[in-house]
């Protein structure tokens, strides 16, 4: 069977050899359009290309590594799916690195990720300390952080904004006529949490009441302490008529648990995707979240894009099985 060429691609979308190699590393010169009927030509006729030849040429193994705390945790999941159909448009192969929220396993996956050549590392940071962070400007590979910034350091990003989130979570209450919520927050080093409670807070504020910090119950990102801290809360003897959680991943399990009929508003929109068969009040990204900006962003600077990306996504308040 005789192999296909990029002069065979070339010749059956009606382009020069240059144009599809263009298409096929992410060089962004090249018109939507053309784009599409390349791909097309590229799965129609079984166009495989040659990576060690390819890598040998151009320096680039097309490969990112995406570095990430928890893969089970559903949300992360999908966005990374969505990372990994767009980077394969571009002719990228996707390494899926899992931390624990674990500092050094994250240093262990970055040396790793490297270790491999990869071109690029899309990073949901555990939030530690900067690390690990100040490793990877060392080595001077192209990076960008998901999901998760630092206020206090200067880095590219692409996240939600978690601070209108929050805003939209404790709006929906009050609307509601509640008065008393409790937030079941993750660790407060994690930026996301402590925006989203900010947020929340603020809310509450502008009708008059004061949300304090006594109101935050800590629970793990993985929420396998979810039983502790529900215990917590009632060892606090807190008067509470509802409960925003820091994701959904915690507020399912705080729904299967608090006996309570009260509303629960999460973070992350899983239901979007998972169609989960209850009620769901859940605050999420807008147009698939981070995920397309993320990898176009990485490709740019694969590239040799200089140009800064500080971005938060926008966000919704979504009401699922109404």
């Amino acid at each position: 069977m005789k192999k296909v060429t990029l002069k065979d691609i070339a010749n059956e979308v009606g382009v020069t050899v240059g144009a599809v190699s263009h298409v096929l590393n992410g060089v962004d010169d090249i018109s939507e359009e053309t784009k599409e009927k390349v791909f097309d030509a590229v799965d129609r006729l079984g166009y495989i290309s040659n990576g060690s030849a390819v890598s040998l040429r151009s320096g680039k193994t097309n490969t990112i590594a995406i570095i990430i705390p928890d893969i089970s945790n559903p949300h992360l999941a999908y966005q990374i799916k969505l990372i990994e159909d767009k980077m394969r448009r571009f002719n990228y192969s996707v390494i899926i690195l899992n931390t624990n929220e674990n500092e050094k396993t994250e240093h262990d996956a970055i040396v790793t990720a490297c270790s491999k050549q990869v071109d690029g590392i899309l990073l949901c940071p555990s939030q530690h300390s900067l690390k690990n962070i100040k490793f990877m400007k060392k080595l001077g590979i192209p990076y960008l952080l998901i999901g998760r910034y630092f206020a206090d350091f200067d880095t590219d990003y692409v996240c939600a904004d978690d601070v209108k989130g929050g805003y939209l979570a404790g709006e929906y209450l009050i609307k509601k006529g509640y008065k008393n919520p409790v937030y079941f927050g993750s660790y407060n080093y994690i930026e996301p949490s402590r925006n989203r409670f900010n947020g929340m807070r603020e809310a509450f504020s502008e009708s008059g009441i004061h949300i304090d910090e006594s109101r935050i119950i800590e629970v793990s990102p993985d929420a396998k302490d979810i039983d502790a801290a529900i215990e917590k809360l009632t060892e606090k003897s807190m008067v509470y008529d509802s409960i925003v959680a820091f994701s959904d991943l915690i507020g399912f399990k705080i729904i299967s648990q608090i006996k309570k009929d009260i509303p629960v508003v999460c973070f992350d929109a899983v239901n979007s995707h998972l169609y989960m068969p209850f009620f769901n009040v859940s605050v999420g990204m807008v147009n698939n979240g981070w995920a397309n900006k993320a990898a176009a962003v990485l490709i740019d600077k694969i590239n040799g894009e200089k140009k800064s990306c500080k971005e938060f996504i926008d966000v919704k308040l979504y009401e699922f099985n109404k």
